[in-house]
């Protein structure tokens, strides 16, 4: 894959907006842009995106994982659990922002009930 300039940056956001394949979640102000998450139409509509989010996803998991800033256990079935720990919590605003979204998207997700 290519590098992309910003302008091309901000097309592709925008096309993969209108599609539905993406939505604005929030604006953080340490860094100085929006938000996103996936939507699962992505599964369906690019999958090649798909899997490549969820690849990245689950190799930041186990990284952050090993750097002790999360703990996960996995269920009877192999469905894996990420649990916080309330001292990463504590410094997630100093954290890179990959991490610290990481961090913020579990976070509301937990506030939102839709994970325990």
């Amino acid at each position: 894959m290519r590098d992309i300039n910003e302008e091309e940056y901000h097309r592709l956001i925008e096309k993969l907006l209108e599609i539905g394949v993406l939505e604005i979640t929030g604006y953080d102000s340490i860094s100085d842009q929006f938000t996103y998450n996936i939507t699962p139409e992505c599964e369906e509509l690019l999958p090649e995106l798909w899997q490549e989010h969820f690849k990245f996803i689950n190799e930041l998991a186990f990284e952050m994982w090993n750097e002790g800033l999360i703990e996960m256990n996995f269920s009877k079935d192999g469905t894996p659990m990420v649990m916080l720990k309330p001292e990463t919590v504590a410094i997630k605003n100093s954290l890179p922002d990959d991490k610290r979204f990481f961090i913020e998207n579990l976070l509301n997700k937990h506030n939102t009930g839709d994970i325990i």
